[in-house]
């Protein structure tokens, strides 16, 4: 087995593996549980790695730039949502009347 990329997160190398295995190369994911289990080795021990058979490594390779650059091009939007204002709206609408008015609603008789 030849490692074919490194990932910081088991998910991210579980991605790239079925890519490779819809494109018809065979490929395992090691040290995932290694990583989930003590995150902190991540870059220790090289992240969850992606490994294919020696055979298949010609043929891995583009198809492994090819998911990448694929990554990279995403479908992000255009014109990204804001809701910051929301957020800002209703945080001064609700949280005002209890600044303002919470102190008469705590008042003893």
């Amino acid at each position: 087995m030849t490692t074919l990329a490194t990932f910081t997160t088991a998910e991210d190398a579980h991605l790239c593996r079925m890519f490779l295995e819809s494109r018809g190369i065979t490929a395992q994911v090691l040290d995932e549980y290694l990583v989930q289990l003590c995150w902190h080795y991540s870059n220790a021990i090289g992240g969850v790695r992606v490994s294919v058979n020696e055979d298949d490594v010609d043929a891995a390779i583009p198809i492994y730039q090819d998911y990448m650059s694929s990554l990279r091009n995403g479908p992000y939007p255009l014109n990204p949502v804001r809701g910051w204002p929301v957020v800002a709206f209703l945080s001064i609408f609700f949280g005002m009347p209890i600044i303002l008015f919470g102190r008469f609603l705590n008042k003893s008789k």
